[in-house]
């Protein structure tokens, strides 16, 4: 029994992987289950009955590799200054942002990606994404530390990282990119943290 549920689980990581590098290279509409199953070295008949639709994989893809877990891991053991702290998670959020480019060029090309798969899906990796970083700045808020909304805070945070992701490849020599995403992050906290008009 165990046997066959390590089986399973591996059979299952073969597809999210297959199905990845398959949409990566084809997008999601051209990308084919039985392609899909074909580099997995499985038959659409597996695929099937792990997944259910291709819909359903396409989301089960995005949710194995968004990186929530181990950002939720990271963010229940920083109890430190929170200028610090927002560091350390903004070095995960960019390390599992450029490892997932892929994944996020897909879902941007495709218009229709979020509104057609994730709209229909109580669970969205985004949302999970936020939800760990704004549970982090709720306790902050709370302890007094930082004042403001936390799911606005959070977003405000996971946009200057997301941003600075996609800018590294698109705006390379910029003064942000050319210093450094240690520099860069430094500074988008400090704005956060601190605001930018003259006290």
């Amino acid at each position: 029994m165990i046997e066959t549920k390590r089986a399973g689980e591996e059979t299952r990581e073969r597809i999210l992987v297959a199905a990845r590098e398959v949409i990566a290279k084809k997008g999601r509409r051209g990308a084919t289950t039985r392609e899909i199953a074909d580099v997995a070295g499985v038959n659409e008949a597996t695929l099937f009955r792990h997944f259910g639709t291709k819909e359903a994989l396409i989301v089960a893809v995005a949710q194995h590799f968004c990186g929530f877990v181990a950002l939720r891991d990271v963010a229940s053991q920083l109890h430190g200054e929170v200028a610090d702290d927002l560091l350390v998670l903004g070095r995960v959020m960019l390390e599992r942002m450029e490892s997932n480019m892929d994944m996020i060029r897909w879902s941007l090309v495709e218009a229709d990606y979020e509104a057609d798969i994730f709209a229909a899906t109580a669970w969205r990796p985004q949302l999970a994404i936020l939800e760990v970083l704004v549970e982090f700045l709720h306790a902050r808020v709370e302890s007094g530390e930082l004042r403001g909304d936390p799911k606005k805070l959070a977003l405000m945070f996971l946009g200057l990282v997301f941003m600075h992701s996609l800018g590294r490849r698109k705006f390379p020599d910029s003064e942000l990119h050319r210093a450094g995403d240690e520099a860069a992050l430094r500074y988008y906290i400090s704005v956060l943290l601190n605001g930018v008009r003259a006290k």
